[in-house]
């Protein structure tokens, strides 16, 4: 039997615990690029800027089609999404263990794969919004903390693999590894609250968003994550079977036409939203310089001196640190008093200033060591950040979609910043370069932080002044 209502306890933790699941192995994948890169290099073709062009592939696919992955996640539910999603990093793992080509690792490992993680991780970004309302921000960090994990295991757990079994067997194995994503798949449902509170929910959250509704969009709506309340108002709860979210397909009827266009009415509306631009554009920033600081930092230990398995250390040293500090900011961004940008904007700024100064104590494997732990306590706060920050700056109703333009604007950041490091060493042949250019990210991501609430703080002036 369904629990009464399962926001904020009952089965929210069991679908937070998936989340969690999903994020981990997601990241596992995702953040072993840079340990992968060296073994492409070594084993496929010597050329850091052609090899680097394969994980920014993945990563970047992984990010930049958060839009699709939203659309496809809000028409067919978070299981069938997981489901596909599984197959396809499954798909492309296995077929790129068997590519000794930069062009066919790209295309396997790195857009086959990587959609595949679009789909997964998006889904991971909209779950806690659904099942948490009072302790959504703590849920969001909690299950933003198995990124942090999955970044802990990826450097130690792929050199182990890479050193075992080489490229061929490593990929396989990381293939089969991610698939396990399908059992927490499974777990995920639709949560079951009554009709009442159910409309009250719905209600609270168009007039939040009032000010860009549109008059194409269906008013008054009396559903939750897609589930017809009103249908079952005669028994006053809902009953929302274990497979009906997802396994069974939708029917269309004469208001698809109108609900398809109000999404890209919706999509349209928060692009075109200027504090929400403003965060895209931090994020972008953002992404930018976490790309090329982690995938860049294991080969860049090894130039120092330090072994292969010193510099895949470095990368548990990060997940180390930003496990402690995901679920921190996630428990901060609960109180009622914590200004989300403000709380960004300085965990950023810090990040800019150490990722920039590393370069004068990078020379032995204890100060790279202490790097690693700083940037991840600062820099892998934003994570925990995103899914709070894009509700707070579109709403519930929109959060699938705007959760996939934050992710497109991540993709831009990871599909350059490696690519874009690995130019500047080519013409500079200066890695440390790397790092400033890292830094300086950072730090325009933060000024970007900042200017949301300069924007708001204008906007809301000229309301005062309007009325």
């Amino acid at each position: 039997m369904a629990h009464k209502n399962d926001i904020d306890h009952g089965y929210a933790w069991v679908a937070l615990s998936a989340a969690l699941s999903i994020q981990l192995l997601v990241a596992f994948v995702v953040f072993s690029s840079g340990v992968i890169n060296i073994a492409i290099m070594e084993e496929v073709e010597n050329d850091i800027t052609k090899t680097s062009w394969i994980g920014s592939c993945q990563s970047g696919t992984f990010t930049l089609l958060g839009p699709v992955s939203g659309i496809i996640q809000h028409c067919v539910g978070s299981k069938l999404t997981t489901f596909g999603g599984t197959i396809l990093v499954l798909l492309g793992m296995t077929v790129a263990s068997f590519c000794r080509t930069v062009p066919g690792l790209l295309v396997t490992y790195g857009c086959i794969a990587g959609f595949g993680l679009s789909l997964c991780g998006n889904v991971v970004g909209v779950v806690p919004g659904h099942y948490f309302e009072k302790r959504r921000p703590a849920a969001y960090g909690v299950c933003m903390a198995g990124g942090a994990l999955g970044l802990f295991i990826a450097g130690s757990l792929t050199r182990y693999l890479l050193d075992q079994y080489n490229l061929h067997g490593t990929l396989l194995i990381m293939g089969a590894i991610s698939f396990h994503m399908s059992i927490a798949a499974s777990l995920l449902r639709k949560p079951s609250i009554t009709s009442n509170e159910s409309f009250i929910v719905v209600h609270q959250d168009e007039e939040a968003s009032s000010e860009h509704s549109d008059d194409m969009c269906p008013k008054g709506d009396t559903t939750f994550a897609g589930i017809d309340y009103m249908k079952d108002a005669n028994t006053y709860q809902t009953t929302v079977s274990f497979l009906s979210e997802d396994i069974t397909p939708r029917t269309e009827t004469s208001e698809e036409p109108k609900l398809q266009c109000c999404n890209i009415r919706r999509l349209l509306k928060l692009v075109t939203k200027m504090d929400f631009l403003l965060y895209n554009f931090a994020i972008l920033f953002w992404s930018l310089g976490d790309a090329a600081c982690i995938f860049h930092l294991p080969n860049y230990a090894e130039t120092k001196g330090s072994s292969p398995t010193q510099a895949a250390s470095l990368l548990s040293a990060m997940g180390a640190g930003g496990i402690f500090t995901r679920v921190l900011i996630g428990l901060m961004a609960s109180s009622p008093t914590t200004e989300y940008k403000l709380l960004q904007f300085g965990i950023v700024g810090v990040t800019g200033l150490v990722t920039i100064f590393f370069p004068l104590f990078s020379s032995t494997y204890h100060c790279q060591m202490v790097f690693a732990l700083l940037y991840g306590l600062y820099s892998h706060g934003t994570n925990s950040l995103m899914g709070p920050l894009t509700i707070q700056l579109t709403s519930l109703s929109d959060v699938a979609i705007g959760f996939g333009i934050v992710y497109f604007s991540c993709g831009i950041g990871y599909l350059l910043g490696p690519v874009t490091a690995s130019f500047i060493y080519d013409v500079t042949q200066v890695y440390d370069y790397t790092f400033v250019f890292g830094g300086a990210c950072f730090l325009l991501s933060s000024m970007s932080t900042a200017g949301i609430s300069l924007f708001q703080t204008t906007v809301n002036l000229d309301r005062t002044l309007s009325t």
